[in-house]
Protein backbone atom coordinates (compact mmCIF):
# COMPACT_ATOMS: atom_id res chain seq x y z
CA UNK A 1 0.00 0.00 0.00
CA UNK A 2 1.45 3.44 -0.84
CA UNK A 3 2.22 5.56 1.91
CA UNK A 4 0.70 8.95 0.61
CA UNK A 5 3.46 11.39 2.83
CA UNK A 6 6.37 9.66 1.59
CA UNK A 7 4.56 9.46 -1.82
CA UNK A 8 4.36 13.61 -1.62
CA UNK A 9 8.30 13.65 -0.67
CA UNK A 10 8.83 11.41 -3.38
CA UNK A 11 7.62 13.85 -5.62
CA UNK A 12 8.69 16.90 -4.02
CA UNK A 13 12.53 15.34 -4.25
CA UNK A 14 11.95 14.48 -7.90
CA UNK A 15 10.16 17.01 -9.86
CA UNK A 16 10.18 19.98 -7.34
CA UNK A 17 11.54 23.28 -8.42
CA UNK A 18 12.39 21.64 -11.80
CA UNK A 19 14.24 19.15 -10.30
CA UNK A 20 13.85 16.73 -12.96
CA UNK A 21 14.72 19.53 -15.81
CA UNK A 22 17.81 20.41 -13.81
CA UNK A 23 19.31 17.03 -12.62
CA UNK A 24 20.78 15.85 -15.06
CA UNK A 25 21.02 12.24 -13.63
CA UNK A 26 17.18 11.74 -12.67
CA UNK A 27 16.50 12.92 -16.59
CA UNK A 28 19.81 10.34 -17.78
CA UNK A 29 17.85 7.70 -15.89
CA UNK A 30 14.38 8.22 -16.68
CA UNK A 31 15.48 8.27 -20.71
CA UNK A 32 17.78 5.55 -19.91
CA UNK A 33 14.58 3.51 -19.23
CA UNK A 34 12.93 4.35 -22.13
CA UNK A 35 15.45 4.36 -24.70
CA UNK A 36 15.86 0.65 -23.36
CA UNK A 37 12.73 -0.03 -23.82
CA UNK A 38 12.06 1.51 -27.08
CA UNK A 39 14.35 -1.86 -28.77
CA UNK A 40 12.75 -3.90 -27.21
CA UNK A 41 9.39 -3.09 -28.17
CA UNK A 42 10.03 -2.52 -31.79
CA UNK A 43 11.90 -6.25 -31.43
CA UNK A 44 9.22 -7.82 -30.13
CA UNK A 45 6.15 -6.54 -31.66
CA UNK A 46 8.28 -7.05 -34.95
CA UNK A 47 9.44 -10.53 -34.14
CA UNK A 48 6.36 -11.88 -33.60
CA UNK A 49 4.61 -10.79 -36.77
CA UNK A 50 7.01 -12.26 -38.60
CA UNK A 51 6.32 -15.63 -36.87
CA UNK A 52 3.26 -15.32 -36.93
CA UNK A 53 2.95 -14.16 -40.84
CA UNK A 54 5.23 -16.79 -41.75
CA UNK A 55 3.65 -19.50 -39.86
CA UNK A 56 0.31 -19.10 -40.86
CA UNK A 57 1.45 -18.76 -44.75
CA UNK A 58 3.21 -22.36 -44.22
CA UNK A 59 -0.15 -23.27 -42.35
CA UNK A 60 -2.34 -21.91 -44.74
CA UNK A 61 -1.12 -22.41 -48.64
CA UNK A 62 2.18 -24.24 -47.74
CA UNK A 63 1.75 -27.62 -45.40
CA UNK A 64 -1.93 -26.92 -44.22
CA UNK A 65 -3.08 -27.90 -41.04
CA UNK A 66 -3.13 -31.63 -41.48
CA UNK A 67 -1.62 -33.64 -44.29
CA UNK A 68 -3.24 -36.79 -44.30
CA UNK A 69 -0.84 -39.54 -46.53
CA UNK A 70 -1.08 -43.50 -47.33
CA UNK A 71 2.09 -44.53 -49.09
CA UNK A 72 0.87 -47.40 -50.67
CA UNK A 73 -1.46 -47.05 -53.80
CA UNK A 74 -5.01 -46.57 -53.18
CA UNK A 75 -8.07 -46.16 -55.11
CA UNK A 76 -9.40 -43.25 -56.29
CA UNK A 77 -12.83 -45.04 -55.06
CA UNK A 78 -10.68 -45.05 -51.65
CA UNK A 79 -9.31 -41.39 -51.37
CA UNK A 80 -12.27 -40.21 -52.34
CA UNK A 81 -14.35 -42.12 -49.31
CA UNK A 82 -11.52 -40.81 -47.23
CA UNK A 83 -11.98 -37.22 -47.84
CA UNK A 84 -15.57 -37.70 -47.21
CA UNK A 85 -15.42 -39.18 -43.99
CA UNK A 86 -12.59 -36.48 -42.94
CA UNK A 87 -14.63 -33.48 -43.91
CA UNK A 88 -17.82 -35.22 -41.64
CA UNK A 89 -15.68 -34.91 -38.78
CA UNK A 90 -15.73 -32.30 -36.18
CA UNK A 91 -14.03 -29.51 -36.26
CA UNK A 92 -12.66 -29.74 -40.27
CA UNK A 93 -13.77 -27.08 -42.23
CA UNK A 94 -12.21 -28.06 -45.54
CA UNK A 95 -10.59 -31.01 -47.31
CA UNK A 96 -9.25 -31.73 -50.76
CA UNK A 97 -6.39 -34.24 -52.36
CA UNK A 98 -3.18 -32.14 -53.34
CA UNK A 99 -0.55 -33.94 -55.70
CA UNK A 100 3.78 -32.16 -55.61
CA UNK A 101 6.16 -32.89 -57.18
CA UNK A 102 9.37 -31.02 -59.06
CA UNK A 103 10.86 -30.17 -62.61
CA UNK A 104 11.74 -27.90 -64.86
CA UNK A 105 9.76 -24.52 -66.75
CA UNK A 106 11.16 -23.76 -70.17
CA UNK A 107 10.32 -20.30 -71.66
CA UNK A 108 11.87 -18.23 -74.86
CA UNK A 109 13.31 -16.35 -72.33
CA UNK A 110 14.51 -18.72 -69.36
CA UNK A 111 14.25 -21.57 -67.69
CA UNK A 112 14.34 -22.67 -64.13
CA UNK A 113 13.70 -25.52 -61.44
CA UNK A 114 9.95 -26.14 -60.39
CA UNK A 115 7.97 -27.19 -57.32
CA UNK A 116 4.35 -28.56 -58.53
CA UNK A 117 1.46 -28.43 -56.75
CA UNK A 118 -1.47 -29.84 -58.51
CA UNK A 119 -4.95 -28.59 -56.58
CA UNK A 120 -8.65 -29.29 -57.61
CA UNK A 121 -10.36 -26.93 -59.87
CA UNK A 122 -12.65 -25.22 -57.13
CA UNK A 123 -9.85 -25.35 -54.87
CA UNK A 124 -10.25 -20.96 -53.72
CA UNK A 125 -13.74 -22.12 -52.97
CA UNK A 126 -13.18 -25.24 -50.99
CA UNK A 127 -10.35 -23.53 -48.80
CA UNK A 128 -11.80 -19.71 -48.70
CA UNK A 129 -8.98 -19.08 -45.64
CA UNK A 130 -6.37 -18.97 -48.46
CA UNK A 131 -7.63 -16.41 -50.32
CA UNK A 132 -6.16 -13.95 -47.41
CA UNK A 133 -2.85 -14.91 -48.24
CA UNK A 134 -2.70 -15.24 -52.29
CA UNK A 135 -2.56 -12.14 -54.01
CA UNK A 136 -3.10 -12.49 -57.89
CA UNK A 137 -0.75 -10.18 -59.51
CA UNK A 138 -2.17 -10.61 -63.22
CA UNK A 139 -4.36 -13.15 -65.06
CA UNK A 140 -7.05 -14.64 -62.77
CA UNK A 141 -6.90 -17.76 -60.40
CA UNK A 142 -8.25 -20.70 -63.01
CA UNK A 143 -7.42 -24.07 -63.17
CA UNK A 144 -9.97 -25.38 -65.22
CA UNK A 145 -8.12 -27.30 -67.91
CA UNK A 146 -5.92 -30.11 -67.59
CA UNK A 147 -3.07 -27.25 -69.11
CA UNK A 148 -3.67 -24.90 -66.66
CA UNK A 149 -1.16 -23.26 -64.56
CA UNK A 150 -0.85 -20.46 -62.43
CA UNK A 151 3.11 -19.56 -61.67
CA UNK A 152 4.32 -17.66 -58.63
CA UNK A 153 5.64 -13.97 -59.69
CA UNK A 154 9.63 -15.07 -59.11
CA UNK A 155 8.71 -17.97 -61.33
CA UNK A 156 7.10 -15.31 -64.02
CA UNK A 157 9.97 -13.30 -63.61
CA UNK A 158 12.24 -15.78 -64.63
CA UNK A 159 11.00 -17.27 -67.00
CA UNK A 160 9.21 -13.88 -68.74
CA UNK A 161 5.89 -14.67 -69.27
CA UNK A 162 2.45 -13.18 -68.66
CA UNK A 163 -0.94 -15.09 -68.53
CA UNK A 164 -1.92 -16.42 -71.92
CA UNK A 165 1.69 -17.41 -72.66
CA UNK A 166 2.57 -20.83 -73.26
CA UNK A 167 5.20 -22.93 -71.46
CA UNK A 168 6.79 -26.05 -71.34
CA UNK A 169 7.63 -28.43 -68.51
CA UNK A 170 9.79 -31.12 -68.09
CA UNK A 171 9.14 -33.77 -65.77
CA UNK A 172 10.82 -37.41 -64.91
CA UNK A 173 8.46 -39.98 -64.53
CA UNK A 174 10.39 -43.88 -62.96
CA UNK A 175 10.04 -47.13 -64.54
CA UNK A 176 10.97 -50.08 -63.00
CA UNK A 177 14.03 -51.62 -63.93
CA UNK A 178 14.91 -48.63 -65.94
CA UNK A 179 16.30 -44.65 -65.92
CA UNK A 180 13.80 -42.42 -65.21
CA UNK A 181 12.16 -41.37 -68.16
CA UNK A 182 11.75 -37.43 -68.56
CA UNK A 183 8.36 -36.23 -69.91
CA UNK A 184 7.90 -32.80 -71.87
CA UNK A 185 4.26 -31.33 -71.87
CA UNK A 186 2.97 -27.55 -72.41
CA UNK A 187 0.91 -25.17 -70.21
CA UNK A 188 -1.04 -22.47 -70.72
CA UNK A 189 -0.18 -19.60 -67.68
CA UNK A 190 -3.73 -18.82 -66.50
CA UNK A 191 -2.28 -16.30 -63.69
CA UNK A 192 0.23 -14.81 -61.74
CA UNK A 193 0.06 -15.16 -57.70
CA UNK A 194 2.06 -13.86 -54.79
CA UNK A 195 2.16 -15.45 -51.17
CA UNK A 196 4.19 -12.10 -49.86
CA UNK A 197 6.91 -14.62 -49.06
CA UNK A 198 9.81 -15.39 -51.06
CA UNK A 199 10.42 -18.83 -50.06
CA UNK A 200 6.97 -19.94 -51.07
CA UNK A 201 7.08 -18.32 -53.78
CA UNK A 202 10.45 -18.91 -55.46
CA UNK A 203 9.71 -22.02 -57.18
CA UNK A 204 5.72 -22.22 -57.00
CA UNK A 205 3.38 -23.68 -59.67
CA UNK A 206 0.08 -24.43 -59.64
CA UNK A 207 -1.47 -26.87 -61.91
CA UNK A 208 -4.90 -29.10 -62.47
CA UNK A 209 -5.09 -31.73 -60.18
CA UNK A 210 -6.10 -33.93 -63.00
CA UNK A 211 -2.80 -32.90 -65.14
CA UNK A 212 -0.64 -33.78 -61.62
CA UNK A 213 -2.34 -37.21 -61.44
CA UNK A 214 -0.83 -37.95 -65.10
CA UNK A 215 2.49 -36.53 -64.53
CA UNK A 216 3.58 -37.88 -60.74
CA UNK A 217 2.17 -40.74 -59.87
CA UNK A 218 4.93 -42.15 -57.19
CA UNK A 219 4.86 -42.75 -53.98
CA UNK A 220 4.39 -40.52 -51.78
CA UNK A 221 3.65 -37.64 -54.30
CA UNK A 222 0.03 -37.40 -53.27
CA UNK A 223 -1.61 -36.55 -50.03
CA UNK A 224 -4.91 -34.95 -48.35
CA UNK A 225 -5.05 -31.68 -46.90
CA UNK A 226 -7.39 -30.64 -44.08
CA UNK A 227 -8.57 -27.74 -42.55
CA UNK A 228 -9.45 -27.12 -39.40
CA UNK A 229 -11.54 -24.77 -37.52
CA UNK A 230 -9.13 -23.82 -34.87
CA UNK A 231 -5.40 -25.19 -35.23
CA UNK A 232 -4.07 -23.72 -32.46
CA UNK A 233 -6.54 -25.37 -29.93
CA UNK A 234 -5.05 -28.73 -28.73
CA UNK A 235 -3.42 -29.95 -31.97
CA UNK A 236 -1.75 -33.19 -31.11
CA UNK A 237 -5.36 -34.01 -29.87
CA UNK A 238 -7.26 -33.18 -33.04
CA UNK A 239 -4.65 -34.84 -35.23
CA UNK A 240 -5.13 -38.44 -32.61
CA UNK A 241 -8.74 -37.92 -33.37
CA UNK A 242 -8.93 -37.70 -37.07
CA UNK A 243 -5.68 -40.53 -37.26
CA UNK A 244 -7.93 -42.51 -34.92
CA UNK A 245 -10.70 -42.81 -37.55
CA UNK A 246 -8.72 -43.64 -40.20
CA UNK A 247 -8.04 -46.95 -41.98
CA UNK A 248 -4.49 -48.87 -41.34
CA UNK A 249 -2.19 -47.00 -43.44
CA UNK A 250 -3.13 -43.88 -43.97
CA UNK A 251 -0.45 -41.33 -41.72
CA UNK A 252 -1.76 -37.85 -39.95
CA UNK A 253 0.82 -35.35 -39.90
CA UNK A 254 -0.07 -31.78 -38.52
CA UNK A 255 1.49 -28.32 -39.73
CA UNK A 256 3.80 -28.01 -36.37
CA UNK A 257 5.51 -31.56 -36.96
CA UNK A 258 5.88 -30.50 -40.75
CA UNK A 259 7.28 -26.88 -39.39
CA UNK A 260 8.81 -28.04 -36.24
CA UNK A 261 12.22 -26.50 -37.28
CA UNK A 262 11.57 -23.47 -39.07
CA UNK A 263 9.52 -22.46 -35.93
CA UNK A 264 11.56 -22.98 -34.00
CA UNK A 265 14.50 -21.77 -35.26
CA UNK A 266 12.09 -18.45 -34.90
CA UNK A 267 11.13 -18.86 -31.77
CA UNK A 268 15.09 -19.29 -30.86
CA UNK A 269 16.08 -16.08 -32.85
CA UNK A 270 13.25 -14.15 -30.98
CA UNK A 271 14.43 -15.61 -27.54
CA UNK A 272 18.29 -14.73 -28.41
CA UNK A 273 17.16 -11.16 -29.62
CA UNK A 274 14.70 -10.20 -26.37
CA UNK A 275 17.67 -11.49 -24.09
CA UNK A 276 20.16 -9.17 -24.87
CA UNK A 277 17.08 -6.36 -25.34
CA UNK A 278 16.74 -7.16 -21.62
CA UNK A 279 20.03 -7.40 -20.63
CA UNK A 280 20.05 -3.54 -22.13
CA UNK A 281 17.17 -2.49 -19.56
CA UNK A 282 19.49 -4.15 -17.07
CA UNK A 283 22.36 -1.76 -17.49
CA UNK A 284 19.51 1.30 -17.47
CA UNK A 285 18.33 -0.19 -14.63
CA UNK A 286 21.63 0.20 -12.46
CA UNK A 287 21.86 3.79 -13.81
CA UNK A 288 18.69 4.32 -12.05
CA UNK A 289 20.78 2.92 -8.95
CA UNK A 290 23.52 5.42 -9.71
CA UNK A 291 20.90 8.64 -9.90
CA UNK A 292 19.62 7.82 -6.90
CA UNK A 293 22.76 7.75 -5.03
CA UNK A 294 23.52 11.11 -5.98
CA UNK A 295 20.08 12.61 -5.33
CA UNK A 296 20.46 11.27 -1.71
CA UNK A 297 23.65 13.18 -1.70
CA UNK A 298 21.97 16.36 -2.95
CA UNK A 299 19.34 15.89 -0.40
CA UNK A 300 21.48 15.42 2.34
CA UNK A 301 20.97 18.84 3.99
CA UNK A 302 16.71 18.41 3.51
CA UNK A 303 16.91 14.76 4.85
CA UNK A 304 18.83 16.26 8.31
CA UNK A 305 15.95 18.80 8.63
CA UNK A 306 13.56 16.34 8.10
CA UNK A 307 14.71 13.70 10.64
CA UNK A 308 15.13 17.16 13.05
CA UNK A 309 11.32 17.52 12.63
CA UNK A 310 10.93 13.87 13.78
CA UNK A 311 10.43 12.25 10.04
CA UNK A 312 11.13 8.67 10.25
CA UNK A 313 14.02 6.71 8.32
CA UNK A 314 11.58 4.18 7.42
CA UNK A 315 9.62 7.44 5.64
CA UNK A 316 12.62 9.00 3.99
CA UNK A 317 13.66 5.07 3.06
CA UNK A 318 10.22 4.82 1.36
CA UNK A 319 10.09 8.18 -0.10
CA UNK A 320 13.33 7.35 -2.22
CA UNK A 321 11.96 3.98 -3.00
CA UNK A 322 9.16 5.76 -4.40
CA UNK A 323 11.54 7.69 -6.60
CA UNK A 324 12.49 4.53 -8.29
CA UNK A 325 9.33 3.41 -8.89
CA UNK A 326 8.70 7.00 -10.54
CA UNK A 327 11.57 6.59 -12.65
CA UNK A 328 10.60 3.76 -14.38
CA UNK A 329 7.24 4.38 -14.68
CA UNK A 330 8.32 7.57 -16.35
CA UNK A 331 10.73 6.13 -18.21
CA UNK A 332 8.00 2.76 -19.18
CA UNK A 333 5.35 5.28 -20.68
CA UNK A 334 8.00 6.97 -22.70
CA UNK A 335 9.51 3.93 -24.06
CA UNK A 336 6.72 2.11 -24.41
CA UNK A 337 4.75 5.01 -26.43
CA UNK A 338 7.83 5.43 -28.63
CA UNK A 339 8.69 1.51 -29.21
CA UNK A 340 4.56 0.97 -30.31
CA UNK A 341 4.85 4.38 -32.56
CA UNK A 342 7.90 2.87 -34.51
CA UNK A 343 6.47 -0.72 -34.56
CA UNK A 344 3.13 0.30 -35.84
CA UNK A 345 4.57 2.50 -38.57
CA UNK A 346 7.40 0.17 -39.41
CA UNK A 347 6.93 -0.35 -43.14
CA UNK A 348 6.57 3.49 -43.43
CA UNK A 349 9.69 4.03 -41.86
CA UNK A 350 11.26 1.20 -43.64
CA UNK A 351 10.38 2.53 -47.07
CA UNK A 352 11.50 6.26 -46.12
CA UNK A 353 14.88 4.88 -44.55
CA UNK A 354 15.57 3.26 -48.23
CA UNK A 355 14.39 6.49 -50.20
CA UNK A 356 16.78 8.44 -48.07
CA UNK A 357 19.80 6.44 -47.58
CA UNK A 358 19.42 5.54 -51.98
CA UNK A 359 19.16 9.15 -52.92
CA UNK A 360 22.41 9.73 -51.01
CA UNK A 361 24.00 6.73 -52.90
CA UNK A 362 23.21 8.71 -55.75
CA UNK A 363 24.35 11.91 -54.64
CA UNK A 364 27.37 9.75 -53.52
CA UNK A 365 27.73 8.34 -56.82
CA UNK A 366 27.81 11.86 -58.51
CA UNK A 367 30.03 13.57 -56.29
CA UNK A 368 33.00 11.20 -56.58
CA UNK A 369 32.37 9.52 -59.61
CA UNK A 370 34.98 10.78 -61.32
CA UNK A 371 37.27 8.79 -58.92
CA UNK A 372 35.85 5.71 -58.26
CA UNK A 373 32.34 3.95 -59.71
CA UNK A 374 29.81 2.63 -56.89
CA UNK A 375 27.23 -0.47 -58.48
CA UNK A 376 24.59 1.08 -59.78
CA UNK A 377 21.84 -0.61 -57.54
CA UNK A 378 19.45 0.06 -55.14
CA UNK A 379 19.83 -0.26 -51.38
CA UNK A 380 17.32 -2.50 -49.78
CA UNK A 381 16.66 -2.62 -45.73
CA UNK A 382 14.63 -5.54 -45.76
CA UNK A 383 15.06 -8.27 -48.81
CA UNK A 384 12.06 -9.95 -49.59
CA UNK A 385 14.02 -12.98 -50.37
CA UNK A 386 14.56 -13.70 -46.67
CA UNK A 387 11.29 -11.54 -45.20
CA UNK A 388 7.76 -10.97 -45.48
CA UNK A 389 7.23 -8.80 -48.16
CA UNK A 390 5.31 -6.36 -45.84
CA UNK A 391 6.32 -6.47 -42.44
CA UNK A 392 2.76 -7.97 -40.18
CA UNK A 393 2.55 -6.25 -37.06
CA UNK A 394 0.75 -8.17 -33.64
CA UNK A 395 -0.20 -6.13 -30.53
CA UNK A 396 0.24 -8.44 -28.05
CA UNK A 397 -1.24 -6.39 -24.87
CA UNK A 398 -0.20 -9.39 -22.36
CA UNK A 399 3.56 -9.52 -23.53
CA UNK A 400 3.66 -5.59 -23.19
CA UNK A 401 1.60 -5.48 -19.57
CA UNK A 402 4.47 -7.88 -18.44
CA UNK A 403 7.31 -6.24 -19.45
CA UNK A 404 6.27 -3.09 -18.50
CA UNK A 405 5.21 -4.15 -14.97
CA UNK A 406 9.05 -6.25 -14.99
CA UNK A 407 10.56 -3.06 -15.53
CA UNK A 408 8.82 -0.38 -13.40
CA UNK A 409 9.61 -3.38 -10.60
CA UNK A 410 13.18 -3.33 -11.44
CA UNK A 411 13.32 0.45 -11.44
CA UNK A 412 11.83 0.02 -7.79
CA UNK A 413 14.38 -2.49 -6.72
CA UNK A 414 17.07 -1.14 -8.03
CA UNK A 415 16.37 2.22 -5.94
CA UNK A 416 15.92 0.05 -2.71
CA UNK A 417 19.57 0.21 -1.20
CA UNK A 418 20.99 3.80 -1.79
CA UNK A 419 16.87 4.56 -0.32
CA UNK A 420 18.23 2.12 3.16
CA UNK A 421 21.59 4.42 2.63
CA UNK A 422 19.11 7.53 2.94
CA UNK A 423 17.05 6.69 5.90
CA UNK A 424 20.08 5.56 7.70
CA UNK A 425 21.42 8.93 7.37
CA UNK A 426 22.28 10.66 11.35
CA UNK A 427 21.27 14.32 10.92
CA UNK A 428 24.07 15.67 13.37
CA UNK A 429 26.67 14.29 11.12
CA UNK A 430 24.78 15.93 8.01
CA UNK A 431 24.97 19.02 10.05
CA UNK A 432 28.55 19.15 10.36
CA UNK A 433 29.13 18.44 7.25
CA UNK A 434 27.37 21.48 5.85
Amino acid sequence: MINSRAFFLAIKFFAGRNQLVNNKNLLGAVLGIGLSLIPLIVVLEISSGMIEGITHRYMEIGSYHLQVRNYNQIDPEVEEDTINGIANLSGVKAVFPVITGLGLAYSKEGRTGISFKALPENYMDIDISAKEYITIESGEFILDTRDSALLSSEVARILEVVPGDRIKILTARKVPGRRPVLKPSYLTVRGIFSTGYYELDALSIYINIEKGKTLFKGKGSSFIAVKLDDPFNNIEKQTSNIRNQLASGFLVSNWYDLERSMIDSFNTTKTILLFIMIVIVLVAAINISSAVVMLVMEKEAEIAMLKSTGVSSFLITRAFVYIGFIIGLAGTFTGLLTGLMIAVNINGIITIAELIINNVYIVLQIIISPIFTLADRGIVLIDTAYYLEKIPIRLNISEILIISSLTILLSTAAAYFPAIKAGRLKPMDILRKH
